[in-house]
């Protein structure tokens, strides 16, 4: 069967509107979590599909055991200790074939305030589309072999799930060994690739591989690449082994040699290139031919890695893979099996009940107390069951609080990117005019060339640890003295790409501000005048993103204030820190809302613009 790709969600994200200050700021604190932390979908060729079910139960028996646990596997609810119940289910179709099996573990942690965990394996199989393939291709000619797709549809899915303790975060998890042991006794293909456990290795000799497996059209799921050092580097070695371990079943890692980068550089071009010792996430759909798309796919690099201060990478650089998997839903076999729940349990009940209301006149005692037995020992499964049932109710209650919580959160940003969309289209028409009207004059001033030559200038960073290496070259008129760590750490998020063009935005029209006051004309105003004025030739930023002053509350609050000094030049100030309340909102919603700190000294002792902040939104009465 040929693997169906698995279907991701569209990750090109776009600018929020600017909204009040007081009022745009979700904070982290707030947030509920989605209980899913882990997610695999393994499609399962044909060849491996007679004995899918028993090898589930095989890998599912073998990591019981890696655990510490063991069971009989067959249905119906199993104590394996205190803490550890395990479920599993069953249910078959109308020819008495198995169609789907679930096994769920659930785990108590509450004795180590780590709260619940609960792994569920969930397989199922539709014998139907194979057969209806078959006679497709009976239709068209061709044999009926009964393997790959002729034999049907069919998947395995883990989810991993953690409820955490009251007054606990959730914690990045490795995912479930269970995933590692299915990987070894199934041959699971995203596009061209066969998942693994372990790296693929790439030399000189198999750039060619990794190029098609980068650019498949049916893969659906990140590949990783991770280009070896110029040199040897254990730390990096070290790094590579534990991120093989957090992107088991969700992504596929190649391992590039020294000596293969240039081939790989050659074949990819300049926007989804990769340097010796650079890690990149390559995300579904690449297009290799379009410079835009080049900043979808997550780019570190080497010195990045290598920084002291930037810990956890494994973490870090496995959330993109994490997000795709746990936000993509699982296919609709999956979703939709059919196992058998309370209506069964109901079920048990009545018949219980039918069993011993029946009347009896033989008077046998014994036999009156054999059927009262089998009655309570069915009322007793079936109290088990209900009992295990309320659990799951509780559990799944909730992570529908949580998701409802993200769901609104998700639309607020939704219809504030609308909002934002509509007020960047409506700038880009008034451009557009300008630009068309501006070319026509100089058509008709005899200088056609200069109309229609566009103006060279370099694309923007499409990440923070980018934008630090190009800023200090780039903007001669500001004195850069924020925390680099602290704004690449913004790399991190989805969105990191599109704020690290935003800073940079914002960067020109500080540097261009900071340019026009040192002219002899100057410039009487503050930044925010300036980007209201919008002088002829300047870089400005949207003014309802520039905020020159914090709320009195801010202002008099030690503990604020006391958050947003940041460094200076001791010729500026002798304690080499200063209040920069003056800042510029790079985004308006979502936990982070970063924003870009500075201080006015173009009429001190610097004659520049100095910028001590780039990071997340810092704490207010807001975000307690």
């Amino acid at each position: 069967m040929t693997p169906t790709p698995l279907a991701m969600p569209s990750r090109r994200p776009a600018a929020p509107t600017p909204a009040r200050e007081r009022a745009d700021y979700t904070p982290e604190e707030s947030r509920a979590e989605n209980p899913l932390v882990y997610r695999a979908v393994l499609p399962v060729l044909g060849a491996d599909q007679e004995q899918m079910f028993a090898r589930a139960r095989t890998c599912f028996t073998s990591w019981l055991e890696s655990k510490s646990l063991t069971a009989q596997l067959c249905s119906g609810i199993h104590r394996l200790t205190d803490t550890a119940t395990l479920t599993m289910t069953d249910s078959y179709d109308g020819d008495g074939q198995q169609a789907a099996l679930r096994l769920r573990l659930r785990e108590d942690k509450e004795d180590r305030q780590e709260g619940t965990w609960q792994t569920t394996l969930t397989s199922a199989v539709d014998r139907a589309a194979g057969e209806a393939y078959a006679g497709t291709e009976r239709a068209a000619g061709k044999a009926y072999t009964g393997t790959d797709r002729a034999a049907g549809e069919a998947y395995i899915g883990v989810d991993l799930e953690h409820y955490p303790s009251p007054g606990r975060r959730q914690t990045t998890p490795f995912p479930p060994g269970l995933v590692r042991e299915l990987l070894e006794h199934f041959t699971v293909m995203d596009g061209t690739t066969r998942l693994s456990a372990a790296p693929h290795r790439i030399d000189t000799g198999s750039v060619g591989r990794l190029h098609a497996a980068l650019t498949a059209p049916e893969r659906g799921l990140p590949l990783v690449v991770a280009a070896e050092p110029p040199h040897d580097d254990p730390q990096w070695e070290r790094l590579l082994t534990k991120l093989i371990r957090r992107l088991t079943g969700i992504s596929s890692v190649y391992r590039l040699d020294r000596d293969a980068v240039p081939l790989f550089r050659e074949a990819t071009g300049d926007r989804h290139d990769v340097f010796p010792g650079q890690i990149r996430t390559y995300l579904p759909d690449v297009d290799l031919a379009s410079a835009e798309d080049g900043r979808r796919h997550r780019l570190l690099t080497h010195r990045r890695l290598r920084d002291p201060d930037f810990r956890d990478a494994d973490v870090r650089i496995s959330r993109y893979p994490r997000l795709y998997a746990v936000t993509t839903p699982q296919p609709a076999l999956l979703d939709g099996a059919a196992f058998p729940g309370i209506e069964e349990v109901l079920e048990d009940l009545r018949a219980a009940r039918t069993h011993t209301s029946q009347p009896r006149d033989d008077g046998d005692t014994d036999t009156l107390r054999a059927q009262l037995d089998t009655a309570n020992r069915t009322i007793d499964k079936a109290l088990e069951k209900l009992g295990e049932v309320a659990g799951a109710r509780d559990l799944a209650e909730r992570g529908r609080r949580a998701l409802d919580q993200q769901l609104q959160e998700a639309i607020d940003r939704y219809q504030d990117e609308i909002a934002d969309h509509d007020t960047t289209q409506a700038e880009l028409s008034r451009l557009r005019q300008q630009v068309a009207v501006l070319q026509q004059r100089l058509v008709a001033a005899g200088r056609a060339e200069d109309a229609y030559t566009p103006p060279a200038e370099e694309a923007a960073p499409v990440s923070f640890s980018g934008l630090n290496d190009r800023a200090r070259g780039r903007m001669p008129h500001l004195v850069l003295t924020y925390d680099t760590s602290k704004a690449e750490d913004l790399d991190d998020d989805i969105k990191g790409s599109t704020w690290a063009s935003k800073v940079w935005d914002a960067l020109l029209a500080l540097d261009s501000y900071s340019a026009l006051r040192a002219t002899e004309d100057g410039f009487d105003g503050t930044f925010r005048d300036f980007c209201a004025a919008g002088p002829q030739g300047r870089r400005t930023y949207p003014l309802t993103r520039v905020a020159m002053v914090e709320s009195d509350t801010v202002r008099n609050d030690k503990k604020y204030r006391r958050q947003r000094e940041f460094a200076v030049p001791p010729h500026v100030d002798v304690s080499e820190k200063l209040f920069m309340e003056a800042h510029i909102k790079i985004d308006n919603k979502g936990r982070t809302a970063p924003r870009v700190h500075f201080y006015d000294d173009t009429a001190g002792s610097t004659g520049k613009v100095i910028v001590g902040y780039i990071g997340p939104h810092l704490p207010n009465t807001q975000t307690n």
